[in-house]
């Protein structure tokens, strides 16, 4: 939040210095404005691209790269020695905050709950406009004093700080602020899913997004206007007869008075929407609505409010030229003769602060309904769509505010038409208020499903490392007469893995892999410390060949005792293999009596293939994982890999074996055979037990066509089995 507003007090921080540059560089004031309206769009296309691979990778790692960018910018802005470069600094600077917002905003979301969004965003908003007026408060008082650049300096360096303290700062962990996955974050499990670029029609494709997204474009219009424009009206149209020396300062301090409301706004609105959104998911956007059609009348009023100013009317004798250590002296006694000699400033003053109120309604609330509606992985990428909509119309509002003034013959007037510009957004979060809590489930759902499958994977995680310990056990009994060491060796790792397992099963309430792990743990122990014993025994010396006998038969108690215990799942999966051969063999044998059930075998093999390989490539990433491997476990892994690699061949081949008979099946509908009526042949074939061939002979014997067709068709197949095994032994790729 720091980080976020130190750089937002970068974004306005050119306006009140726009004469200085003006003149310093010698441009009409038609232009002065497009280096702004560059930093808005770059920030917001740049926004999209940091929030979407915020949602990919590091958020931290992001984060600081677009404060780096953006610090960067100020520097070269406070450097600039031409219109160019001024342009070219704000771009990186846009680029740069393009960065910080989304990502900053996925960050907070998930270091806060459901129920507390609206407040805490609220907050944020608070120090946003503090920052905006902070940003534009430095060039107002510094500029004119230490020259417009040094502002930007200034912040540049205390962005540098703020940057070196967040290298100390541990980024949430992404979905924390999820209720659905709670557990996952007790259990210190990682919420895995990630954004792809499928998603992203996904995220337009949701109502609520896209309502928010479009509204966005129209809300920010106003206050764009309001924000970039209100001082130089007030110059130019009310304020002008106020002498120079003071003139920037006061108007500053007037359309000020907006931005006290738009905060007590953000305090107001964002706690009302937490409070109410305990009481119903959908009256944070039913809050914005009115929020923002209230707001259009007082923002009326406001403006029909001002008055030109009159210096003797204020009776104040102004020095020639204010003194500067009385500036500050005069500001003061001139905003209070203001509202003395012109009451209508009281309204002003009282309208402002209702209609600014109410226009950070929906600001307080927005990030927080996107929030609620959206993935963990989608946060930033969301917040980016919004802040590009956002972003593009505050840029195309800047770049033609000029023509707009001049079409409307007047700041006053541009001002006064798009405040009507809040009516088409109140209406998308009308909408938005119709489908917020749908989309609120759906996610709750989504995330609930994901949190069951990810504890289910960290089971099969740790089922898959017991599986290893077990297997070393059995591989234990081929040493035990041969390799002392090499028995005690395995039987220790075996003994580290139970451990480990119990340990993870304990402290994550998985209570079977626990008991399981502490039964396997004693077990081997006690096999151990009986093993030992023998050993020593062995090893005395003048050792008789009765006792050396009868301490090998005791080994051998023991080796046989191993191979009773549970078996490990790779001579499963390897039964699991044989299977699914022995199916493929089933419907070679059965084609000729049950065809179309022979198919029904070989999609059987597939499906078993299909498993044998996730099973395998499961325990193969594990032990990738840990690239230092003992003797023994470098032989299990190879022949891991090796059947890995013959079910990768066998699933290939078999896939292709059914593509290509039911490939044939289909050229007969093309001569009016159904493989219905093959079903039924079939069927009678099994229940008789007679030839296929012959049962078509007989069937067909009228119909030459037909029964030659269905033979010919027959024929195809029984050269597809017979390549079968040949398509085993290439690499096939399957698409």
């Amino acid at each position: 939040m720091l980080l976020l507003f130190v750089s937002i007090a970068c974004a306005n921080m050119l306006i009140p210095s726009y004469a200085a540059i003006r003149e310093e560089f010698n441009i009409p004031e038609a232009l002065i404005a497009i280096p702004d309206a560059f930093f808005v769009l770059i920030s917001a296309f740049f926004a999209l691209l940091w929030g979407y691979w915020a949602d990919r990778i590091d958020r931290g790692k992001v984060l600081l790269a677009g404060a780096f960018l953006w610090t960067a910018g100020m520097l070269l802005t406070a450097f600039s020695n031409s219109y160019l470069m001024l342009v070219i600094s704000r771009v990186s600077s846009g680029a740069g905050l393009g960065c910080v917002l989304p990502v900053g905003y996925s960050i907070i979301s998930d270091a806060i709950p459901a129920e507390e969004r609206s407040g805490w965003f609220g907050t944020l908003a608070i120090l946003s406009s503090i920052s905006n007026g902070a940003g534009q408060g430095l060039s107002s008082f510094l500029g004119p004093i230490f020259s417009w650049r040094f502002p930007f300096l200034l912040l540049a360096v205390i962005s540098v700080i703020v940057i070196i303290v967040l290298f100390f700062v541990k980024i949430p962990q992404r979905g924390a602020g999820e209720d659905e996955l709670l557990d996952l974050i007790e259990l210190d499990l990682e919420y895995s899913y990630r954004i792809s670029k499928e998603d992203l029609g996904a995220i337009l494709r949701k109502k609520t997004n896209l309502y928010l997204i479009i509204q966005g474009f129209f809300s920010i219009i106003p206050g764009t206007v309001l924000v970039y424009f209100t001082t130089s009206m007030l110059i130019t149209d009310f304020f002008n007869d106020i002498p120079n020396e003071i003139q920037l300062q006061t108007a500053t301090i007037f359309a000020g008075m907006i931005g006290v409301g738009y905060i007590l706004g953000n305090a107001v609105f964002a706690r009302l929407g937490d409070i109410l959104f305990r009481k119903n998911k959908k009256n944070r956007a039913r809050l914005a609505t009115l929020c923002l059609i209230f707001s259009i009348p007082f923002a009326i009023i406001l403006l029909l409010s001002l008055q030109p100013i009159s210096a003797s009317k204020l009776n104040i004798a102004y020095p020639i030229p204010i003194p500067t250590d009385q500036l500050w002296t005069y500001i003061f006694r001139t905003i209070g003769a203001i509202f003395v000699a012109y009451p209508t400033y009281i309204i002003f003053f009282i309208f402002a602060l209702v209609a600014s109120m109410l226009g950070a309604g929906p600001v307080a609330n927005r990030n927080a309904v996107m929030i609620d509606v959206n993935m963990p992985e989608h946060k930033g990428t969301s917040a980016s769509f919004f802040k590009l909509s956002e972003q593009l119309s505050k840029g195309i509002t800047l770049l033609i505010s000029f023509t707009l003034i001049s079409i409307l013959g007047s700041v006053f007037n541009m001002l006064f038409v798009t405040v009507f510009f809040w009516f088409p957004a109140a209406i998308l979060w009308y909408l938005a208020s119709k489908n917020v809590e749908e989309d609120m489930t759906y996610k709750s759902r989504i995330l609930s499903e994901r949190k069951q499958v990810s504890l289910i994977d960290y089971i099969f995680e740790l089922e898959i490392q017991m599986d290893r310990a077990i297997q070393k056990v059995q591989d234990s009994r081929y040493y035990i007469h041969t390799n002392q060491a090499k028995f005690k060796e395995l039987l220790e790792d075996a003994l580290k893995i139970f451990k480990f397992c119990e340990h993870e099963g304990e402290s994550r309430s998985i209570t079977n892999i626990e008991k399981k792990a502490h039964i396997m743990y004693l077990r081997v122990l006690l096999l151990k410390h009986e093993t030992d014993n023998i050993f020593k025994k062995l090893n005395q010396p003048n050792l008789t060949v009765d006792k050396m006998n009868l301490l090998k038969r005791e080994l051998s108690k023991n080796s046989i005792r191993i191979s009773e215990w549970e078996k490990s799942t790779f001579g499963e999966i390897q039964t699991y293999y044989e299977d699914a051969s022995l199916k493929i063999i089933e419907a070679r044998l059965n084609r000729k009596k049950h065809l179309i059930k022979g198919l029904g075998k070989i999609s059987e093999a597939i499906q078993i293939y299909e498993r044998i390989k996730y099973l395998l490539n499961e325990r193969l990433e594990i032990v990738e994982e840990n690239q230092e491997l003992s003797e023994d476990e470098t032989i299990i892994r190879d022949k891991e890999q090796e059947l890995y690699d013959k079910c990768i061949k066998s699933l290939n081949a078999t896939i292709k074996l059914k593509e290509e008979i039911e490939y044939a099946l289909n050229q007969l509908k093309d001569k009016g055979i159904q493989q219905e009526d093959l079903r039924k042949i079939s069927e009678l074939t099994q229940e008789y037990e007679v030839d296929l061939y012959d049962v078509i002979v007989d069937t067909f014997k009228q119909d030459d066509q037909t029964k030659n067709a269905i033979i010919d068709t027959l024929e195809k197949i029984d050269d597809i089995f017979n390549q079968y095994d040949n398509w085993k032994d290439v690499d096939l790729t399957v698409f």
